[in-house]
């Protein structure tokens, strides 16, 4: 038995390091605030971009902190969690992601001081939660209420977003007009109250053009071209309809054999899949419909009749368009061709396949009261585009925000100096 004693009992496994104590705290206030210190310089207007590459050589260049810490390859479960600190933020409030990360690694290295002075950790915490309550309390006070249909207000909201973001500084006052008009258009009142559903507004990017193409598009724009040469390219006052079903002959369940013996009957088997295609296709033009949106795959026979029809066709659409789409026009989405009527189909003023850069997209303007809109980022290189697109969701956020809970406190880091001095009188 006292031989047994003397063996150590391994609880974890070969190779980790355990470290307790003073040394744990420091170590994990150190990962934190080296991230902090990381992101500082990107605060700002005057802020710089990071330039991160990937473990497969791809580069981003960009100032937003949520995509700097997402994008950085993280390792310290202590700087693991200021990345969720910046997560979070970004899908709560859309913006202010490095200010939060700069925010939490700030109150650490204080933390850090006090606990050196033999102050215990639940104190600190403590304090923190008093402050915070205050701070809440504090900023309240210094928030004024607008009106939440004051496009001028909103106007200037997205453009204090906007104007922390390098790429798009010079084009800010353009980029902001679009953002307030394409949130006014999506919001819906409820109660005395707006509610916008951050969906509605669809960024779509494509490189080429300069920033100020940059367009709102009132309807949708699909990333697709039509399925067949021969179809028209423009349909004005459009019936739309929206299929959530393949207009294909389907394959049976079940594992089936047919014997031929003779090519008539051959030729009467394929004629008859033609027929189906056909009765499919007639279904469509006599419900009224002159553009069709189809989810999955349209057969090569169905593209030629419905081409013959005069009728606009495009497959393989996104499911994420398909609705927006269908707010935008007032379309249901039918899932069987035999249920298409009249009371299903959305109506469009105008829609249009264009060339954009080197690609061809489809245009649906001009819906009545869309419910969806899109804005289609316009940019010299794939990196502008894309850094483009982040500054527009940031400000897209912002818009929200103020639409839905209407109050402002002013801007310039003059909130935070107020809750600085009141909780130093506090304190």
């Amino acid at each position: 038995m006292a031989a047994n004693q003397s063996l150590p009992v391994l609880v974890l496994k070969e190779g980790t390091s355990r470290s307790t104590g003073r040394d744990a705290q420091k170590a994990n206030v150190m990962a934190a605030v080296t991230l902090a210190e990381t992101i500082r310089s990107s605060l700002g207007p005057k802020g710089m971009d990071k330039m991160l590459v990937s473990s497969f050589g791809d580069v981003t260049i960009t100032n937003d902190g949520a995509t700097i810490v997402k994008e950085m390859d993280v390792q310290h479960p202590a700087a693991k969690m200021l990345v969720e600190v910046a997560k979070t933020q970004d899908q709560e409030v859309g913006d202010g992601t490095t200010t939060a990360v700069i925010l939490a690694g700030a109150l650490l290295k204080k933390a850090e001081e006090l606990l050196e002075q033999d102050v215990h950790p639940t104190v600190i915490i403590e304090g923190y939660k008093n402050a915070m309550e205050k701070a809440l309390a504090t900023i309240d006070k210094t928030a004024t209420a607008v009106d939440p249909t004051d496009k001028k207000m909103l106007k200037d909201a997205a453009i204090t977003s906007l104007s922390g973001k390098s790429v798009v500084s010079g084009h800010y006052e353009r980029l902001a007009q679009l953002v307030v008009d394409a949130i006014v258009q999506v919001a819906e009142k409820d109660g005395d109250k707006y509610k916008v559903d951050l969906e509605n507004v669809k960024l779509e990017k494509k490189k080429g053009e300069s920033l100020d193409q940059t367009e709102l598009v009132k309807g949708v724009v699909l990333d697709k071209e039509v399925v067949h040469p021969g179809m028209p390219k423009v349909v004005a006052d459009a019936k739309i309809a929206i299929l959530d079903c393949a207009l294909e002959i389907e394959k049976t369940e079940i594992t089936a054999k047919i014997n031929i013996t003779n090519p008539e009957q051959m030729k009467s088997f394929l004629d008859e899949e033609s027929v189906m295609l056909k009765n499919l296709v007639d279904s469509i033009a006599n419900s009224g419909a002159t553009v069709v949106v189809v989810q999955k795959g349209i057969d090569d026979i169905a593209q030629h009749y419905l081409a013959k029809k005069g009728i606009m066709a495009v497959r393989r659409a996104k499911r994420s368009d398909v609705e927006s789409l269908a707010r935008a026009c007032g379309a249901r989405i039918v899932t069987t061709v035999d249920d298409l009527t009249k009371a299903d189909l959305g109506f469009a003023k105008n829609v249009e396949e264009r060339r954009v850069g080197k690609d061809k997209m489809i245009f649906v303007e001009g819906c009545k009261n869309p419910k969806a809109v899109t804005i289609l980022v316009r940019g010299g290189t794939d990196r502008m585009v894309d850094e483009a697109e982040r500054s527009l969701y940031d400000a897209k956020c912002v818009v929200r925000n103020v639409v839905q809970d209407p109050w402002l406190v002013p801007g310039g880091g003059a909130p935070e100096e107020e809750v600085a001095t009141k909780l130093r009188e506090y304190g």
